[in-house]
């Protein structure tokens, strides 16, 4: 039910529009040119700019909140997955990116709209002087006008119910009537602070006490805003309201992933087993397995002759040549570049890895470049563990967030780091820091082309040490359920920093609030190889059978005698700090000079961490990406 226009409206008042502009299409047009009329200059034109063109829905609704529910989790194959690789995962407000800019400008610009529809409530309904038009007219241009409210206080009904038991739904339709509160804001008597009110006393029945204070702040937005009678602070309210709302729907969502997620993790061969086999019979899958086929029938060839002979034991063979492939392309060493199509949930964590790989040989250039200097300096002992952390917290604040974003980030900062390696090893050969600094053109120049070489010798010497661990840990849980993985790997706490006497306390954790920081090559290298181990296994277990290993060769018996002894999880351990001492592969001479050039290559003492390493990535909600 509509209002009736004032009394004597056949008048028209200057706002009439002109014959030719009477269609309904044109009211929009003309209700913002009103808005510019009403608020002169800058604030105006957003008004009427954001009025015509923003979102008529507010950015939460049912709708985007539905993937929330119970059944969309529990039928998500990327949360799914993901469960098992990050202790604290859970569902966020997702607006980091250009995809998150973009949402905070359309909400941004809904929010305006809406006060300038409070605005054209306040001057139709109870402007002066009245506006006259004749009835058709006036009813055509009210349904023009109340083009956002109705909705969201239809919204604010809608994700009310989904939060609140059933016994409740009653009050919700008596206090959220749509219509009702139309007409009495048509009418000039909605009580909107009482409305506030009522909606304060049922969130806080139902929400965490942690939100008290924000439904308070709500309240005191809309009340203040009432007794003002300003437009801008009662959306605030509103904003804050939904802003509650979805809030209380995301504290859902993660009580129920933290109470089912032994369940889910358990679970997870097996659903993705069945949910990738669905889409390939149903010709919905975005995996090509040809392609992922060819791909491990190369690998195969490649390293088949690396791995245990296949007539000794069959799926050992072909779970080795895997593990060797997936490491080779960590390093971009293979033939294969890149992961095939079937590595698509693990796409982020794979990208974190090679990073993290680079990151490390790239210290490692750097280390070795500031010693082979500080020899041809005169320095004529062995590095210290505190000079060579103070090197790394130098390099680390020099790259800042560019950590973790490949090669190409470190020759962009090359200059500022072989300036730092000059001083520091200046100051190791007893000299002034600045002592060196002619040299600096030639130093820059060295580590630049070692940053940008496909093929680092620091890589190498990285790989060659990762690669027996990875192995020795895959092995070491072939029969480890994904729980058993998940507890070994993902939610161990790691231990307190420590520093040995020839160990640095660097420890590497790739955080959203802080740089990483670089340990000592070979301790960290333990907790890598438990992260690719965890990758791979769960990846062989899903996709072996589907993409991979023929139906011939899966079923092929070994005998018992060919079947070797698996080794136990601390036996891996051990074999890892076991490993042979590695010699350092000279990087080329920065001088021309053979006495200052002919430098023996450094040894570094091989141990392994046992800590357990863990990835902290945070769930995106996907269009509410990873």
């Amino acid at each position: 039910m509509r209002p009736d226009p004032p009394a004597g409206s056949t008048t028209l008042d200057p706002y009439s529009p002109s014959p030719a502009s009477s269609h309904h299409h044109n009211i929009p047009e003309e209700l913002a040119s009103l808005l510019i009329t009403m608020i002169p200059g800058r604030q105006g034109e957003e008004l009427a700019e954001a009025f015509r063109e923003a979102s008529e829905a507010p950015p939460v609704t049912k709708r985007s909140l539905s993937e929330l529910d119970m059944h969309s989790v529990i039928t998500n194959i990327k949360l799914r997955h993901d469960v098992n690789f990050d202790q604290d995962l859970s569902f966020r407000p997702n607006l980091d990116g250009v995809k998150g800019q973009e949402k905070t400008r359309v909400a941004g610009n809904y929010w305006t709209a809406l006060v300038a529809e409070l605005m054209l409530y306040e001057r139709m309904y109870r402007g002066t002087p009245p506006l006259r038009f004749e009835q058709t007219r006036w009813e055509a241009i009210t349904r023009h006008v109340e083009r956002r409210v109705p909705t969201m206080f239809q919204t604010i009904a809608n994700v009310l119910k989904s939060l609140v038991p059933d016994r409740d739904h009653a009050r919700v339709d008596e206090h959220v009537d749509v219509a009702m509160l139309m007409q009495e804001i048509e009418k000039g008597v909605c009580d909107l602070v009482r409305f506030a009110e009522w909606m304060a006393h049922l969130l806080k029945e139902h929400c965490a006490p942690m939100r008290d204070e924000w439904v308070d702040d709500m309240v005191q937005h809309i009340r203040e805003g009432v007794a003002r009678n300003d437009p801008r602070m009662i959306v605030q309210g509103l904003r804050e309201l939904l802003g509650i709302l979805e809030a209380m729907k995301l504290d859902v969502a993660n009580h129920q992933i933290r109470n089912l997620k032994t369940l889910l993790i358990e679970d997870t061969v097996n659903f993705e087993k069945h949910y990738h086999l669905d889409r390939l019979v149903n010709g919905r899958s975005r995996v090509n397995i040809n392609a992922a086929h060819s791909w491990y029938v190369d690998a195969v060839a490649e390293f088949g002759h690396e791995c245990m002979p296949r007539h000794r034991n069959v799926s050992r063979f072909q779970r080795e040549a895997f593990v060797r492939v997936v490491v080779a392309t960590l390093f971009e060493r293979s033939a294969r570049a890149d992961f095939p199509e079937t590595f698509y949930l693990d796409q982020d964590r794979l990208r974190t890895l090679k990073a993290e790989l680079i990151d490390l040989a790239c210290f490692k250039i750097c280390n070795e470049t500031c010693d082979l200097l500080a020899r041809e300096f005169g320095y004529e002992g062995t590095p210290a563990p505190t000079g060579q952390q103070q090197l790394h917290t130098s390099i680390q604040a020099i790259m800042g967030e560019a950590l973790g974003h490949g090669a190409l980030q470190w020759s962009m900062n090359s200059e500022a780091i072989s300036l730092e390696i000059l001083r520091h090893a200046s100051r190791l050969s007893g000299n002034a820091p600045t002592a060196h600094f002619d040299r600096w053109a030639k130093v820059n120049q060295h580590v630049q082309m070692l940053f940008t070489q496909s093929s680092r010798p620091q890589s190498t010497q990285l790989e060659t040490l990762l690669l027996p661990l990875v192995l020795s840990r895959v092995e070491c849980t072939t029969a480890s359920s994904p729980v058993e993985l998940y507890n070994t790997i993902v939610s161990t706490p790691p231990p307190l920093p420590h520093s040995p006497k020839n160990q640095s306390p660097w420890q590497w954790h790739i955080s959203t609030t802080q740089p990483p920081c670089l340990p000592t090559v070979p301790s960290h290298l333990a907790s890598l190889a438990k992260r690719i181990a965890h990758i791979i296994t769960l990846h062989w277990r899903t996709w072996a059978s589907i993409a991979y290993v023929q139906e011939d060769n899966k079923n092929e018996a070994n005998t018992p005698s060919a079947c070797p002894v698996m080794p136990s999880p601390k036996e891996c351990d051990s074999a890892a700090s076991a490993l042979p001492c590695q010699t350092q592969s000279q990087p080329p001479p920065l001088s021309t000079n053979s006495e200052n050039a002919g430098v023996a290559a450094a040894t570094r003492p091989c141990t392994a961490s046992r800590d357990a390493g863990q990835e902290t990535t945070q769930f995106p909600r996907r269009t509410s990406s990873q």
